[in-house]
């Protein structure tokens, strides 16, 4: 009984993965600089009274700034999702 176990054994070990393998650290790619970079705030209004023509000039400034910052954060969470993918060797496009 012992030894149909210590022959066993060694043919298990060549199913299982090298310990080299195991120990290997996943290289975690960095996203660009550009796609973590901080949102820029809306326009400053000053405190004096402002023009329609002042008013829709700043209001497309914001909505720029907005549109901007918002997909600079859905690129930011694309590359995120890709690299993840990678790393469990799925492809996401």
């Amino acid at each position: 009984m012992l030894a149909s176990l210590c022959l066993v054994l060694p043919a298990c070990a060549g199913l299982t993965k090298s310990d080299r393998y195991l120990l290997r650290q996943p290289v975690l790619a960095a996203p660009e600089s550009a796609l973590v970079q901080k949102c820029t705030g809306p326009v400053s209004l000053g405190d004096k009274g402002l023009t329609q023509a002042e008013v829709e000039r700043l209001w497309r400034t914001d909505r720029q700034r907005l549109l901007t910052c918002i997909r600079r954060h859905l690129a930011l969470v694309e590359f995120y999702a890709d690299r993840d993918a990678a790393l469990q060797g799925q492809v996401t496009k």
